[in-house]
Formats: C-alpha cells, sequence, structure tokens
C-alpha cells in the first residue's frame, strides 16, 4: 500500500528530502525523482537513514539504470515508473541478511576437487592480503596528504615612518657618499626677465580748484581811474602770499570806491582767506587804488590721488622676482643636461647669481595709478638625480623601521636649504617618508599551520605575526572538511597571499 508520492525538483538538495520525508507523516513514501537529476551513493544513504529515523519505508522512482543501482547500493528499493512502485513488492535492500543454506547439497564430496584445486597456502594469502592493505593504507594515506587544500590570506599590519635628514649637495661629488649624506649636484645658470606692473597704495593731496571772491577798490587820485583785467592783488598777513587776478575791467571815480570779482592764480586751500586779508596790489594801479576784501574768498582746495609709495616698490619687487625664479626653474628643467640625465632642479636652491636689471616707470611719490618693473636676473640652481634623493631617504629610514618590520616604501620630500648655496656645497633639509609592514615569511606561515584545524592556524597566526585583521582561511574540498576538519600536512598544498594597506 502506498502512503504517498512525492515528485522532488531538481533543486531539491539532500537535506530538504530528509525534511520532507520527517514532514509527509506516512508509513510509505515514494520519492519521484525527475529526468536528469543525479545522485550519488552517498546522498541516498541519507536518504535512507532519514528513512530508518522515522520509521518509514522510502522507495526511489528513476529512469536512469545507474541511478536506481546506486540507491540499491545504499539500501533503498528502486523502481523505473511510479506503476511499478504502486504495483511491484517492495524488496528489502542489499544490507538484509541472505538466506543461509542449513545442511549441504547432496552428492557433495569435500574431497573429489582437491586433485584439482590443492590446498590453500594461508601464509601467502595472509602475507597478500596485508601487503594490499598496506598499499591500500598508503593510498588511503596519500589521498589525505594531497587531496586537501587551504589558501591562507594575511593582511599585514603597517605604519608610516618619517625622519629629516640634513643632505649635502655638492658639486664637486661624482657619487652618493650614504655615510656623510652628500649626493652630486650640477649648478644650471639661466637669465630670465620679466615686466610686471601694480596698482599704486600711496596718496598724494593735489590742489584742484581755485578760490574766489570780491575785492573793493578805492581811487586815491582826483580823476577816475580803470584798474584793468588782470590785475594782481594779494595778501600781506601770511607767511606764503595768496595771490588773486581781476576778473575784468573796472572804473574807479575819484575818490569813489568800486567792487570787481578775483580768482587765485593758484588752485587749492590757500587761496580761501579771511575778510581784510587782500590788501596789496601789485603793478601801477598800486599808484592809484588801495584793496581790501570785505568778504572771505572760498571755493580752493585739494583732491587725494593715488601715489607711488616706497611699499609698492618692495612689493612689486617681490612678485616680479619670485615669478622670474619660477620661470628659471622651469627653463632649467628644460635644459639638455638636465634632461639627459633625467636630472630635477630644486627649486629651494634656486638663488639669484646677478641683478642685471631693474627698473621702474615712476618715482617715488609720483601721483600715478599704476607703476611697471622691468627686471633682468642670471638665476642659478642645483639639480640632482631622484635616485640619489631617494637612496640617502631609504637609507636613513631603514635606521627608524621598527623590529620585525620591513620596509616598503621610501621617498624623500624636499625641505628647506640650510645654508646659501654660493660655494661648492649646499646643506638641504630633506623629510623622508616611508611605509614599514610586518616582515612575513610564507614558508614559516605554511609551517607553522599545517596539520592545524583552521581555528588553530587562525590563532597561531595571530599570535606569531603582525596583523591588521583576522588571518582569511579557506579550505577544501568541503566534503572532505566536513570529516577531517584540519590543514592539509603538505606546505605545498598550502597557498599563503599577504596583503598590505
Amino acid at each position: 500500500m502506498i502512503g504517498r508520492i512525492v515528485t522532488l525538483d531538481p533543486a531539491d538538495d539532500v537535506p530538504g528530502v530528509c525534511d520532507r520525508i520527517e514532514w509527509a507523516d506516512a508509513d510509505r513514501i515514494v520519492l519521484v525523482m525527475p529526468e536528469g537529476m543525479r545522485w550519488r551513493e552517498l546522498n541516498f544513504a541519507h536518504v535512507r537513514r532519514a528513512a530508518r529515523d522515522h520509521g518509514v519505508e522510502v522507495a526511489i522512482v528513476n529512469r536512469d539504470f545507474k541511478q536506481r543501482m546506486a540507491a540499491r547500493e545504499a539500501g533503498l528499493v528502486a523502481f523505473a515508473n511510479v506503476n511499478d512502485a504502486i504495483n511491484r513488492q517492495w524488496l528489502p535492500g542489499p544490507d538484509v541478511e541472505p538466506i543461509r543454506r542449513l545442511t549441504p547439497p547432496r552428492r557433495f564430496a569435500p574431497n573429489s576437487l582437491r586433485r584439482f584445486f590443492p590446498r590453500r597456502n594461508w601464509f601467502l594469502l595472509g602475507g597478500r592480503a596485508l601487503v594490499t592493505l598496506l598499499a591500500f593504507v598508503v593510498m588511503a594515506a596519500a589521498v589525505l596528504a594531497l587531496l586537501p587544500r587551504a589558501e591562507i590570506t594575511l593582511t599585514a599590519s603597517s605604519q608610516p615612518i618619517r625622519t629629516i635628514v640634513p643632505v649635502t649637495l655638492d658639486t664637486r661629488a661624482d657619487r652618493v657618499n650614504l655615510e656623510a649624506r652628500t649626493i652630486p649636484a650640477t649648478r644650471i645658470d639661466v637669465i630670465v626677465e620679466g615686466q610686471m606692473s601694480t596698482n599704486t597704495t600711496g596718496k598724494k593731496s593735489i590742489p584742484s580748484s581755485k578760490a574766489r571772491g570780491r575785492v573793493t577798490f578805492t581811487n586815491v587820485l582826483a580823476t577816475p581811474f580803470v584798474v584793468p583785467r588782470n590785475t594782481v592783488v594779494r595778501t600781506t598777513a601770511t607767511s606764503t602770499p595768496a595771490r588773486f587776478v581781476t576778473l575784468a575791467d573796472v572804473e574807479v571815480p575819484p575818490g569813489g570806491r568800486a567792487d570787481v570779482a578775483i580768482e587765485a592764480i593758484e588752485a587749492g586751500p590757500n587761496g580761501n582767506v579771511a575778510a581784510g586779508q587782500i590788501n596789496q596790489v601789485e603793478g601801477v594801479p598800486a599808484l592809484a587804488v588801495t584793496v581790501f576784501n570785505a568778504a572771505p574768498t572760498g571755493g580752493g582746495g585739494n583732491v587725494i590721488l593715488p601715489a607711488v609709495t616706497e611699499e609698492d616698490y618692495r612689493r612689486l619687487r617681490i612678485a616680479l622676482r619670485d615669478e622670474l625664479l619660477q620661470e628659471a626653474a622651469e627653463k632649467m628643467q628644460q635644459q639638455r643636461e638636465v634632461v639627459n640625465d633625467g636630472l630635477i632642479i630644486l627649486p629651494e636652491t634656486l638663488f639669484i647669481a646677478e641683478r642685471q636689471d631693474e627698473t621702474f616707470d615712476r618715482f617715488v611719490t609720483e601721483q600715478a595709478d599704476s607703476v611697471t618693473l622691468n627686471m633682468r636676473l642670471q638665476v642659478a640652481g642645483l639639480a640632482v638625480s631622484p635616485r640619489d634623493l631617494e637612496t640617502v631617504a631609504r637609507e636613513a629610514l631603514k635606521s627608524k623601521t621598527p623590529e620585525g618590520f620591513e620596509l616598503l616604501s621610501a621617498e624623500a620630500w624636499r625641505g628647506e636649504v640650510a645654508e646659501e648655496g654660493t660655494g661648492n656645497e649646499t646643506l638641504l633639509f630633506v623629510e623622508a617618508r616611508g611605509l614599514a609592514g610586518a616582515a612575513i615569511d610564507e614558508n614559516a606561515v605554511r609551517q607553522l599551520v599545517r596539520g592545524k584545524t583552521p581555528a588553530d592556524a587562525q590563532a597561531a597566526l595571530l599570535q606569531n605575526f603582525a596583523l591588521k585583521r583576522n588571518p582569511r582561511i579557506e579550505a577544501g574540498p568541503d566534503w572532505l572538511m566536513q570529516y577531517i576538519n584540519r590543514l592539509p600536512l603538505v606546505t605545498l598544498r598550502i597557498e599563503t597571499k599577504v596583503e598590505r594597506e
């Protein structure tokens, strides 16, 4: 009698099938495997074990003869189709003990075949069995030794290191001296010139408007007198007399008075005078008339305009010099000897060998909106090999590398010049920067973890090496690791990879 027919899906795995057996709630279960679904004998054994644990009978339906044989080898009943499973008797699997013959067959004479089959040499058979067993053990050991594999990824700890190194640049040296920290240098000279303008920042007061007013002439003669236009009158009470001219002809009657408009000769506030300050006539009219101003004059003033200062000179000189030094460095880097030898120009070593021209187009205090500087310089600098700088930096960083670490990289960052480079030697402070990483011997790693469980191997690696994070261990094949759960004994089967960040 059939309890339940369960049709499997190609995606079903063995644990899932075992769960379906548990949930089937039937005494007999037929598992129908779809076309193309392939199981190993081990998978059928798991199904048989699940059926035994839950007290049910399980039959396999599969069109593939080999699959049915594998199921029967595992102790399951197997059929080619569902109808056979329903109609045919379920015979027990091969693990059922066969029926033993209780009595020997009739007409069997044990000694009748001795002449055809001589007595067996049990010692020889035992030796052969022992050799076969040893061969099997050796083969099994070889499989267990060679089949497992492992891949270990380690992230080594690292830390930056830096130090300041005084380096002597010597134009007479021909090779690097690590003990004296001296490297050869080549002096390069170029001529650069340029022009630069800047707005002036000074202020200058410039007279801008003339004062105006009116004066009164008094005729001292008995006859009329005409005071001509542009007659000059002035003050006498101030240290700097203010002079004015009349703006029109005016006739003064005998013993009488006449007013006329005046304007200061010079612009500026000096023409603004108080009443009664203008009291003198210049020239011939002074014989005929006197003058005074009844009211103050006004309207004279100054305007504030930009002018050149010493600070403008200084600022313009520095800006143009820096620009020309940068241009000189670029020009030096293009020199043939620098390009051919793979050298680099050190901008820190540039200096002005000769100031051939420095001309401003305006004087200090001169009123102007801008000032322009023309400059021509002979600039000198030193060229060195970047490999020489890196060699000195690497040597200096080696002494700063912590124990158990190794220097991974080194580079030289140029600093300041300590001494003016006017002679054959120039002292340059170089900042050496590098990265030190934990020294990890991959052979030692393999020897340390061989034969250990992944957990023990991970603990041993963390204890013996400076790592940034837990090591990553991948061992296989998976089915073998379910039974032994140990890394290979043969170090050739252990692959190590060291990463550095």
